[in-house]
């Protein structure tokens, strides 16, 4: 393996927890963010390598125990969280993060995207079953389901183009998080290597390299049960690491949900020249029954006796996709190349009888595709205070069909259009790190993307056929400064876009743009001092428009350009060796452009949103807890009817016993998620929707999922 100093961050249950002294956690995450393969951050690559401060020693990676870091002279465990890294003089804005090691291991989980609250302020719920991608909220935004937030796993965008269901559809639902080394994320458009889908926020998930082998079980309420093993080993000069995991869940819908779900990750790491070259797979089939929201009217009448009720009992889901990525990384070279094969179909039935009175309005959207693409970037070092990255982007989208039809208990009845598309982009991007003087970071970038659409219409009443071009140019500018030690100083503009779905794009009438932008502001300061890390960020934010393509009515509805500002703090604090304290608040204001006050509200815009993370861990022993807040929203544009705020606890405990010798490597673990046993909102809508003997244009009103309730889970884990 490549001998530079390897520090890997997701650490076993069974080590001490403990901090990094204040130089070497510097020093270390310096040494981790110049692009370590398990360790790199390429969301907060520093311009300069930081140098490594007098009297203290680097952390390096244990050689028998890959998954925990040890101090080179003490050899003390050492259990590091991402949130407490020493980000002022390498973040290029103040809500740039991370989190890993304790932050991913010991966080409890109710379903995989929870991952991704790592950014603060993000909220992952979800209005299906299991097997749905996750709905987003972040800075105002309702990202449906990723419109405006990015996901890489191993800088292979996860993200879908021109979605059976949604544009930008991103589905985490087959991540295997012991997999999981680490999350880097960002907010806004403010740095040029990412484009499609990252204007409001993008995350970067980092795989690990090793891990020690282990085998896992967990069971829990409403026959949840959740089986994974894998560990890695050496094959030459490189180590070989294979995971796979097989969940199984019903839920607590009167519907089953019967989800079955397999998952797998390949992943071969071998050092090559000043990089490290990796070659992975992943590989996700699931199937599920899912239990969509429902009108709020007809709980506790006869066709809804209670908020678990399937008002359509005729519902199924089913996908498969399978990733093979290359990626080399090094000090001056990032080159990644993937492909990827989909095959995706869901019934859904939202509406009940509203469109069709007789039949129901029971509909099935299905995609199959290949992608083909990757990045080529190089960072040049001009001078000691001057660096230069270029890079290339592009991506071919080959859809071999995706569509909507018109069902009858999940037989088709007719197809509303059915398209063959072909989606090529290209993305060029260059930015420089000018640091002229000593605690001042500039940094300035320029994107340029250009997207081809073209579409072939296959079957079904909405047919035809296009071409489209489409390009938008970008500017990023980011400056922050350290004041004095520890507190630092940021400014930060970044122009973005999302693209649109192909369909909507090529529509003979009304066709919607190929690639919608906006621009991002931010003022931000971080504090970082001792065991404490704070930062405040206040910012502003304009779409020109955010029509998109819904899947589900295969239309595309038109909105106002929007305008947003608001504002984020978050808290970490670290007061001792086993306790760890996390917290985030966010405020904002979401309306739409050139409407009238009052009449201009964003529906579905979170105003507040929060979260409080509390961490304590022992050698024999470890727990975890979070709340999160989902706050109050508009639901329809004059506000006159609004969702209620969502507050859920989630706790963790987990026992890794030390003195009993034939437990050792052993961990029992135990979840209550829904601690309090909220019966609040997961999602909530406001549209029309008829049932039988109701008027024939239907009847409009709130439509919503409740959160599922207090469940108990158990698991144990042994390390080999």
């Amino acid at each position: 393996m490549n001998p530079r100093i390897r520090l890997t961050l997701f650490a076993s249950a069974s080590t001490i927890f403990v901090a990094l002294p204040a130089q070497a956690q510097a020093q270390a995450q310096a040494q981790a963010q110049a692009h370590d393969s398990e360790g790199d951050a390429p969301v907060s690559e520093p311009a300069t390598q930081q140098p490594r401060a007098a009297g203290t020693t680097p952390a390096k990676a244990n050689d028998d125990d890959t998954n925990v870091v040890r101090d080179m002279d003490t050899g003390e465990v050492i259990y590091v969280f991402g949130r407490g890294e020493r980000r002022i003089g390498q973040a290029g804005a103040a809500s740039e993060g991370g989190v890993a090691g304790a932050d991913i291991e010991i966080r409890p989980l109710l379903r995989p995207g929870e991952l991704l609250e790592a950014t603060p302020g993000l909220i992952a719920t979800q209005h299906s079953g299991g097997g749905k991608a996750n709905q987003f909220f972040l800075r105002g935004f309702n990202l449906d389901h990723g419109t405006d937030y990015s996901l890489y796993i191993d800088d292979m965008p996860v993200n879908f183009r021109t979605h059976g269901h949604g544009q930008g559809y991103l589905d985490v639902n087959g991540l295997i998080p012991e997999t999981v080394a680490r999350v880097d994320y960002r907010k806004g458009p403010y740095r040029a290597d990412a484009g499609d889908f990252s204007f409001v926020g993008s995350s970067e998930i980092i795989t690990h390299d090793r891990l020690q082998p282990f085998a896992s079980a967990e069971i829990g309420s409403y026959g949840y049960r959740r089986f994974v093993g894998g560990g890695s080993t050496s094959i030459g000069d490189g180590e070989l690491l294979v995971a796979g995991q097989a969940k199984f869940n019903d839920g607590p819908w009167e519907l089953p949900e019967d989800f079955e779900g397999y998952s797998a990750f390949i992943k071969y790491t071998t050092g090559i020249a000043d990089g490290d070259l990796s070659l992975s797979y992943n590989y996700y089939n699931a199937s599920w029954a899912p239990t969509e929201q429902l009108p709020e009217r007809v709980v506790g009448t006869p066709l809804c006796a209670d908020r678990f009720c399937a008002l359509d009992k005729t519902l199924r889901g089913d996908t498969e996709r399978g990733i093979l990525t290359a990626h080399y990384l090094s000090d001056d070279w990032r080159i990644t190349a993937y492909a990827q094969h989909y095959d995706w179909q869901l019934l859904s039935n939202f509406t009940y009888f509203l469109e069709d009175p007789v039949n129901g309005d029971q509909i099935r959207q299905y995609d199959k595709l290949w992608t083909f693409g990757g990045r080529v970037e190089h960072t040049a070092r001009l001078a000691d205070t001057l660096s230069l990255r270029v890079g290339a982007e592009g991506r071919y989208d080959d859809i071999s069909e995706v569509g909507l039809d018109e069902t009858i208990n999940g037989v088709t009845e007719f197809t509303v259009g059915a398209f063959a598309v072909d989606e090529a982009s290209l993305g060029l991007y260059a930015e420089a790190v000018w640091q002229p003087v000593d605690r001042l970071m500039v940094i300035a970038g320029l994107r340029n993307d250009w997207y081809n659409f073209e579409t072939r219409a296959l079957r079904g009443a909405l047919s035809w056929s296009g071409d489209v071009s489409d390009d938008a140019l970008g500017a990023k500018i980011g400056v922050n400064y350290e004041v004095a030690d520890g507190i630092a100083l940021y400014a930060n503009y970044g122009e973005g876009f999302h693209s649109n779905d192909a369909r909507g794009i090529t529509a003979p009438v009304d066709p919607a743009p190929g690639l919608v932008e906006g621009d991002f502001e931010e003022l931000g300061m971080r504090f970082e001092r001792g065991g404490m890390i704070l930062t405040a960020v206040y910012w502003w934010s304009s779409i020109e428009s955010e029509l998109i393509y819904v899947g589900d009515a295969g239309a595309v509805e038109p909105s106002d350009p929007g305008k947003r500002h608001g504002y984020e703090l978050t808290a970490f604090y670290k007061p001792n060796n086993w306790l760890a304290v996390d917290a985030v608040w966010t405020g904002t204001t979401s309306r739409f452009a050139g409407l009238p006050d009052g009449q201009n509200f964003v529906p579905g815009a979170l105003e507040n949103s929060g979260e409080l993370g509390i961490a304590a861990a022992f050698p024999d022993w470890n727990a975890a807890a979070r709340l999160r807040y989902l706050g109050p929203h508009p639901l329809i544009e004059d506000n006159s009817v609004r969702g209620d705020a969502t507050t859920l606890v989630n706790a963790r405990v987990a026992w890794t016993p030390q003195d009993i010798a034939f437990l050792n490597g052993w961990e029992f673990h135990a979840e209550l998620l829904n601690v309090l046993d909220s019966k609040d909102d997961d999602i909530d809508y406001f549209y029309t929707t008829r049932f039988p003997g109701e008027p024939a244009a239907g009847v409009e009103g709130v439509n919503s999922r409740i959160v599922e309730p207090r469940q108990f889970r158990v698991g144990v884990t042994k390390r080999f």
